[in-house]
């Protein structure tokens, strides 16, 4: 095959799985997308596998994170001084080097699992495919500097039923499946192709499609033994739509608090037991250890818990943080943001801080501590994740080891305006949600705001770009008062995953390649 068809192949193949993402949401497609990537690799050598991987992830995260050029625009990249010119040409360039290096795990997950197909027999030959990009990924989810946001499990999120795996297996079982399925449909097509049926094929796809068929009864019946409502507190999260471009404003600053004023001031039919403000929600720096003196005062008037996303100081670190302040208006909780984006909250280079507006209004963050306190809460014990953070696994899943009941995830997703960004953002907090067993309450500055129940089931939602305040319930009753399977024992599956496949690689080394 020329090698420019197979570049073209791998090319579709990445925007063929890019567009079962939110907001595309092609999910059916997810299962079949990969499948002219997978083949291509069972017929090429480990470095032509790494080149068609990486043009593949190109495609994909070309079009999945689409939203970083509009962002740049947005902020003034390289900065409002610069001609149009200059900023369309930044931005671009700032778009292609992202997807330049998110696509370098494709062409690694490409490469290792070409090497592994050539040295295994041609009817495990799918499964060796799926092994070795499921092990790439997880490594990557682990160990790399990277957006987290494009995890194969991500590719059905329109289907409840087949996420409820992830009680149990984490956030790699139905990736695996996902790959799985796909390796799957490429060893039938070539043999079809090739005119050489060995019955393999069928045997493997029955095999697939047995496990696929498993995976979705387990979760029709998790959602049918879901119970009814019971008794419930009320959370109050707040949606103030602040624009991005004018929170560090001070133009704009008594504008903001009073969006905050007539938010809390709505009438309601009681009192809530939790109010939850967005990210980094008043223009001001707090004081470490110091409460934020408008939630503090309206946690007198509603005699309720607020949690308030600032940026905090001790005067020597600055900080993403969320405050916890109790009725009394004292500090109850301090967590400190333990994922920072780079670029956005610290600069690996420093030579490129000058071109970055919001580093020079706010300065490098500094990381939290990986084990923070829980809060206590009327709810039960809450964990928090901050913004993107909601898109690692590991760290919903510490929290919830520790017996947090609630996930509370305050963002501010303002950054990306209408784009794809904020539905992919918001849909990683519902996987959080049904890998612990857990309660995730989500307040943004621009939106998607919602309650999310531990069986992935949204029951309240502010929708993006609204301004409002999102009045919803949470059951009373601790459903699953040991989390998951999952949350106990961490990511057993992909450290299994990692396992095989490296004793996989050591006997196929020993072996001797076979033809394709």
């Amino acid at each position: 095959m020329p090698r420019l068809r197979s570049l073209g192949i791998a090319l579709l193949s990445g925007v063929m799985i890019g567009l079962c993402w939110p907001r595309a949401g092609l999910c059916p497609l997810g299962w079949v997308a990969l499948a002219p990537l997978a083949g291509l690799c069972f017929k090429r050598t480990p470095r032509d596998c790494a080149g068609l991987g990486f043009a593949a992830g190109f495609a994909f995260h070309g079009l999945v994170v689409y939203w970083i050029y509009n962002t740049c625009r947005f902020a003034h990249v390289p900065g409002p001084w610069a001609s149009p010119a200059v900023q369309v040409a930044s931005a671009a360039a700032v778009w292609a080097v992202l997807a330049g290096f998110l696509a370098l795990e494709w062409a690694a997950a490409a490469a290792a699992s070409g090497w592994l197909c050539a040295r295994s027999p041609r009817a495990l030959r799918p499964w060796a495919w799926a092994l070795a990009w499921t092990a790439v990924s997880v490594a990557a989810e682990r160990w790399t500097p990277r957006l987290a946001g494009d995890l194969p499990a991500y590719s059905q999120w329109r289907y409840l039923s087949l996420l409820q795996i992830g009680s149990i297996f984490g956030p790699h079982g139905l990736g695996w499946l996902v790959a799985a399925a796909n390796a799957c449909v490429a060893a039938a097509w070539l043999e079809l192709d090739d005119g050489e049926p060995s019955g393999a094929a069928a045997a493997n796809l029955a095999a697939v499609a047995a496990l696929i068929a498993g995976a979705w009864m387990y979760g029709e019946w998790c959602l049918v033994s879901r119970p009814p409502a019971g008794s419930a507190a009320r959370v109050e999260i707040l949606q103030p739509d602040v624009d991005q471009y004018q929170k560090f404003d001070e133009n704009f600053v008594e504008r903001i608090r009073g969006n905050f004023i007539e938010l809390l001031s709505r009438p309601r039919p009681e009192n809530p037991s939790l109010v939850v403000w967005p990210e980094s929600a008043l223009p001001e720096w707090v004081d470490e250890g110091q409460p934020v003196a408008e939630a503090a005062t309206w946690s007198r008037k509603l005699g309720s818990y607020q949690l308030v996303g600032v940026v905090s100081t001790d005067r020597t670190h600055n900080y993403n943080s969320a405050f916890l302040i109790g009725p009394d208006a004292k500090l109850r909780g301090v967590y400190h943001k333990r994922e920072l984006v780079p670029f956005g909250e610290y600069v690996p280079l420093r030579f490129l801080e000058r071109y970055i507006s919001v580093l020079s209004l706010m300065g490098d963050l500094t990381k939290g501590e990986p084990r923070q306190p829980l809060m206590e809460t009327p709810l039960g014990p809450m964990a928090v994740t901050i913004c993107y953070e909601a898109m690692f696994p590991r760290w919903a899943q510490r929290d919830a080891s520790r017996g947090a009941r609630i996930l509370a995830n305050v963002t501010n997703d303002g950054w990306y305006k209408d784009t794809w960004g904020p539905y992919q953002h918001f849909q990683s907090n519902v996987y959080r949600a049904v890998e612990n067993r857990v309660t995730v309450i989500r307040s943004g500055n621009t939106g998607i705001s919602a309650v999310i129940d531990p069986w992935g089931v949204i029951t309240a939602k502010l929708d993006l770009g609204v301004r409002g305040r999102l009045d919803a319930a949470v059951a009373a009753e601790d459903f699953f008062p040991r989390r998951s399977f999952y949350a106990r024992h961490g990511d057993w599956f992909g450290t299994m995953v990692l396992w095989v496949t490296a004793f996989w690689a050591g006997f196929a080394f020993w072996r001797r390649p076979r033809a394709a």
